[in-house]
């Protein structure tokens, strides 16, 4: 887990991948620069403005969720969920039981 956190926002100087999304972040662009311990070992990276409001919204990736490359399997996976197509209650992945004290109508 990351800790000892220290974010400030700087202009590149030269191209950098992004720690979130692993894509580039332009010469000259806006971007979040961050610099944390993990393990007593010393972590610096870049994010884009948008991964970082990302990874600040979402309580997910406070804790051990945040890792090179976590937005995009974030995203990757939400699209996984959002194609699976379920046209009938029988294929629902739950499992309908009766209750020992329900009461039927």
């Amino acid at each position: 887990m990351l800790g000892n956190i220290k974010k400030k926002m700087v202009t590149t100087r030269k191209a950098h991948t992004c720690f979130g999304c692993l894509d580039e972040i332009e010469k000259g662009k806006s971007a979040v620069y961050v610099s944390a311990k993990e393990d007593e070992q010393r972590l610096q990276f870049h994010l884009h403005e948008e991964c970082n409001k990302t990874i600040a919204r979402d309580q997910w990736f406070s804790g051990s969720g945040l890792y090179k490359g976590c937005i995009k399997d974030a995203l990757k996976t939400s699209e996984e969920l959002r194609s699976i197509d379920i046209s009938s209650v029988d294929e629902l992945p739950l499992i309908m039981t009766k209750f020992k004290n329900s009461v039927e109508v």
